[in-house]
């Protein structure tokens, strides 16, 4: 071979490698800039998110994932968004109630109580919405909206029977053998964090001077039908409310993958200790649904305990990552109510 052609293949091969560094370069040009214009637009829409502007943010989220499809955070962005616009339109709710909905047994047939030396009959009840339901006619909506009459209603029975509000930290306490609990001991807890349980539950709390834990959705935080980070700061620092983690996005956390589960459970975790300046020990599975594997996630992310929506009040140390509660069903007269907390 030549050394004129030695020369022209060297230069050839030297040109080509060239074209393609600068192909390269080029590409990452592009991907750079339209990965910053993506970035720049979804920090606008986190902005019109947290002021309320759900609708303007999400078509900037789209547009941002168009712009860079290989972002999956941007996935998630828009499906909380499209969550939050869904429940604000449907008076806060999260997404189907059937699925949260808890079949409570009639009274004719509650289950025996009979306890075992490890075991304490510790009543965990459990609502939603307080407010007058703005939805008559629908059964489920009938069931999870209980007004802040009957709520009072139901406080003023449990303060002249002397029944004791208690956290779920004593609970666990407890049931360790750290403490003894005080006679006829109970718990109130909140789901979902809707911002009429600052509105009405919180007042009827320092009235009776009741403790209760509200679980809350983070990613929903201070959007129209939620309780705002700052009414949560104080509310905690009232001493009376603690908070639990009841996942960011309200997913159903059997059909999410495992990286997303992982997100949902920690994330909403790390959210609240960072609005809150404490660690949250305490987590409620969204509809209740949950597997062996989802408790273990919780489990290992930190929490304590986790609530369930399987009925019933013997409480297990054994069983405080699925710990049983009787949710307050709106339709229940006074008299109902008392009946499945009594012993």
């Amino acid at each position: 071979m030549g050394v004129a052609r030695l020369r022209g293949m060297i230069k050839w091969k030297n040109r080509a490698r060239l074209l393609v560094v600068a192909v390269l370069i080029l590409a990452f040009g592009v991907g750079s800039w339209f990965f910053y214009q993506s970035t720049l637009l979804s920090g606008q829409a986190d902005g019109l998110f947290k002021s309320g502007r759900e609708a303007e943010a999400l078509v900037l989220y789209q547009r941002a994932q168009a712009l860079f499809p290989l972002r999956r955070d941007l996935s998630d962005d828009i499906a909380g968004t499209k969550l939050v616009i869904q429940s604000s339109h449907d008076y806060g709710r999260i997404a189907d109630f059937f699925e949260e909905y808890q079949e409570v047994p009639p009274l004719s047939s509650l289950p025996a109580i009979q306890l075992a030396p490890n075991e304490l009959y510790v009543p965990v009840l459990m609502y939603h919405h307080i407010r007058v339901n703005p939805m008559p006619r629908n059964p489920v909506w009938a069931a999870l909206n209980v007004s802040a009459e009957q709520l009072d209603q139901q406080f003023a029975y449990l303060s002249s029977h002397n029944y004791h509000t208690i956290t779920l930290d004593e609970l666990r306490d407890a049931l360790d053998g750290k403490i003894s609990l005080p006679e006829n001991p109970i718990v109130l807890t909140f789901d979902d964090g809707y911002r009429n349980f600052y509105d009405s539950a919180f007042p009827l709390l320092k009235k009776y001077n009741f403790k209760a834990t509200q679980f809350v959705i983070t990613a929903v935080a201070g959007t129209s039908a939620y309780l705002t980070w700052e009414q949560i700061s104080i509310m905690d620092k009232s001493g009376l409310v603690t908070f639990g983690a009841h996942t960011r996005n309200h997913p159903n956390l059997p059909d999410i993958s495992q990286a997303r589960i992982v997100d949902e459970i920690r994330g909403s975790k790390a959210d609240l200790e960072q609005h809150l300046g404490k660690t949250t020990y305490w987590f409620a599975y969204p509809y209740g649904s949950y597997s062996a594997s989802i408790m273990q996630t919780v489990q290992d992310a930190g929490f304590r305990g986790a609530a369930s929506t399987v009925y019933g009040a013997v409480q297990r140390r054994n069983n405080m990552f699925l710990f049983p509660r009787i949710m307050v069903d709106g339709r229940f007269s006074l008299d109902n109510l008392t009946k499945r907390i009594s012993r």
